[in-house]
């Protein structure tokens, strides 16, 4: 342990960084409809349960399906055996031939199958089914409702890996991992819309960029010691915050130590005084006699 973390400032943001993370953690699977019995038999269990890979097989499956189908639609939006002569995608078939489902998989060399991309595109709004069943594409990007909460834990599980493997980089002097953002907390609300397009337009231009240099790098025929995974993800955030006011970090206040005070002595005029009444009130009583 070093001497930051001994220090009781680093202590304090720290476990309130973690209450912070898991608050919006478990709000966030609240409002995906996830319950609360389940996440607290799970946050019981997590100390002494087996986690192994297993227990996540399907949802991995799905995320590699997902991410073989933005190869897919890549690869319809750019790949000119799938284009018209004004550059858009063509109206894909379910029948056999050259612009067929199973043919822009084949050119794609996505691995997923061509049922499982049929089941994802119907659910996709990325795409569009005719009546006559064919295929129209509507965006590049390709997304599924609902799968919000497999996103998020395909997401944080590898933001939280780089930030693990940077920290240990830092100590041994080796290379970092891409891990870059830019944050302004007092932003005029009038400003955030157009930003935000402006954001979206280049921010959209980068991953294109590098997309195709990524895709050109996937093994056709893997081999289990020679598979890598590498991945950029470029988002924006926005809230609206409650005040304009500079807030500045309050560490949180000492706790006085106890005086140990002496107990109150009983004054001898107070404990005379019932027995003087006693003696007075026989005295009275006695001449009364």
């Amino acid at each position: 342990m070093n001497r930051a973390s001994r220090d009781p400032l680093f202590l304090d943001v720290n476990r309130q960084g973690a209450i912070a993370l898991l608050s919006a953690t478990f709000e966030f699977l609240r409002n995906n409809k996830i319950p609360d019995q389940f996440i607290t038999d799970f946050a019981a269990n997590f100390p002494t349960g087996h986690r192994s890979k297993n227990s996540t097989r399907l949802l991995r499956s799905l995320i590699r399906a997902y991410e073989d189908m933005g190869v897919v639609m890549g690869a319809w939006f750019s790949d000119p055996r799938f284009l018209d002569a004004a550059g858009k995608p063509v109206l894909l078939t379910n029948r056999v031939g050259s612009r067929s489902l199973a043919s822009l998989i084949r050119a794609s060399r996505a691995r997923v199958e061509e049922s499982l991309a049929l089941k994802l595109m119907k659910r996709s709004p990325s795409v569009k089914f005719l009546d006559n069943g064919d295929v129209l594409a509507v965006r590049r990007v390709f997304v599924l409702p609902e799968l919000e909460v497999p996103r998020a834990a395909f997401v944080l599980e590898r933001y939280l890996n780089t930030l693990q493997r940077n920290a240990a980089a830092r100590k041994q002097r080796r290379t970092l991992l891409l891990e870059r953002s830019c944050h302004v907390s007092e932003i005029g609300l009038a400003a955030i819309a157009p930003l935000l397009r402006d954001i979206e337009h280049r921010g959209t231009a980068f991953i294109d960029s590098i997309d195709g240099e990524i895709e050109e790098h996937r093994l056709r025929q893997p081999k289990r010691k020679e598979i890598g995974e590498l991945g950029v993800l470029v988002f924006a955030w926005t809230g609206k915050q409650g005040s304009a006011k500079r807030r500045q970090y309050e560490p949180p206040p000492e706790k006085p130590a106890r005086a140990t005070q002496p107990l109150p002595r009983k004054s001898k005029r107070a404990t005379k005084k019932p027995i003087d009444r006693l003696r007075t009130s026989k005295s009275t009583s006695r001449k009364r006699r």
